[in-house]
């Protein structure tokens, strides 16, 4: 081996120079230099104490806030990891056996914390969809009809947009005690009327039509 300065044998610097013949004292981590004791080369601690695999728990890490990043509300997961991933192949990457590895784990866990940002602003997308479902604001509704037609039950009744912004309406009507039948009204300008109607193609031994409840939209127009 030729004189110079290489990656410690030891792990515990980042440098350790060889004169050639043998390890010295002289050390350097940082661009800091300074001398310790000479390596005993008989010992079992030479010539790797720390254990490279450190570099790949880094590339882990890194992958693995990749691929889970863009998905809400697991994306706050996945910045963690990406910090992880980003610290730890960082302090890993000036060790030789450990370096490749290390550097993987810096790139995907920044890779993985900038998807991050995908996947939060997924999940304020989707917490305001289901906080409109769930507040549809203030409204009135009434049914106006309820009657069989062609062999079928319908019901028709109106809802009006009392709220200072434009409203839509998952309306759930209630034709007997087992079947319940949802009315959407989409777009309604604030203040008002829209007329909306529903149709089972059943007959019932008795009509019994009610409004079970009215929400907002649906989100993302899921079907119940």
């Amino acid at each position: 081996m030729q004189a110079g300065w290489y990656s410690d044998p030891l792990g515990d610097h980042e440098y350790r120079y060889h004169n050639g013949s043998d390890w010295t004292g002289d050390v350097a981590t940082d661009g800091v230099r300074h001398v310790t004791e000479i390596p005993d080369l008989s010992t079992q601690r030479f010539p790797q104490r720390r254990d490279p695999r450190s570099g790949t728990i880094a590339m882990v890490f890194g992958i693995i806030s990749m691929a889970i990043g863009w998905i809400p509300f697991v994306c706050f997961v996945a910045v963690f990891f990406g910090a992880v991933a980003v610290v730890v192949g960082f302090r890993r990457r000036k060790y030789e056996s450990a370096r490749g590895a290390a550097i993987v784990g810096m790139v995907t866990g920044s890779v993985g914390i900038l998807l991050s940002a995908v996947g939060i602003g997924l999940s304020i997308v989707l917490v305001q969809a289901v906080a409109d479902f769930e507040n549809p604001g203030p409204h009135e509704v009434e049914l106006t009809e309820c009657a069989e037609v062609d062999e079928s039950t319908r019901a028709t009744g109106e809802i009006t947009n009392l709220d200072d912004r434009e409203r839509s309406y998952t309306i759930v009507v209630s034709l007997d005690d087992d079947t319940n039948v949802d009315a959407m009204v989409d777009d309604v300008p604030a203040g008002e009327r829209r007329v909306f109607q529903v149709a089972e193609d059943l007959r019932f031994p008795e009509l019994d039509c009610s409004i079970v409840e009215v929400n907002g939209p649906r989100p993302f127009g899921l079907e119940q």
